[in-house]
């Protein structure tokens, strides 16, 4: 799902929420999208921390898309998973922090939304949604001789022009 659709869901429940949680629906609204600031941390650590590019991040990830029937695709996105978002749950009510608890919500909503469009893509299972799945689902494709990481390096070659079709 593109961010500018992201932010369009995110602001139209934010604003049905803001009767009942008040001026904490613009950290749901905030985080709804700002999830995917694991995107940017993904597209940098493949890269080598060479390149820093926001623009190239899109391009990276519009590339890798062009991968996600392979059946080595495998991603991760540590604020989408299941303990990154068990762990800021349990911090908001050790905290009793409603900001901290639209926040939570708002990550929640946002993962809806990609489950819903990856499986509309018949590519739900591209993603892991748990630290633990992806250790063993990569185990498992390794076995087999699949290689994940191959995708993430060929997508950086796309974005840096190695494959003759310079990006952007």
């Amino acid at each position: 799902m593109s961010p500018r659709d992201h932010v369009i869901y995110g602001t139209v429940a934010a604003a049905a929420l803001y009767p009942s949680i008040g001026t904490d629906a613009v950290y749901f609204w905030a985080a709804s999208f700002l999830i995917d600031i694991d995107h940017y941390l993904d597209y940098i650590y493949h890269n080598g921390f060479t390149d820093f590019s926001f623009k190239k991040m899109f391009d990276y990830h519009n590339a890798l898309d062009r991968f996600w029937h392979s059946p080595e695709f495998l991603n991760l996105e540590i604020f989408h998973t299941i303990e990154f978002l068990a762990a800021l749950y349990f911090v908001s009510l050790w905290t009793a922090s409603g900001a901290l608890l639209s926040v939570f919500l708002g990550f929640v909503f946002h993962s809806l939304l990609d489950i819903i469009y990856l499986s509309k893509h018949g590519v739900f299972s591209i993603r892991a949604y748990s630290f633990t799945e992806y250790y063993i689902r990569r185990r498992r494709l390794v076995e087999m001789g699949y290689c994940p990481g191959d995708i993430y390096r060929e997508a950086v070659r796309i974005v840096n022009g190695e494959d003759g079709k310079e990006r952007g």
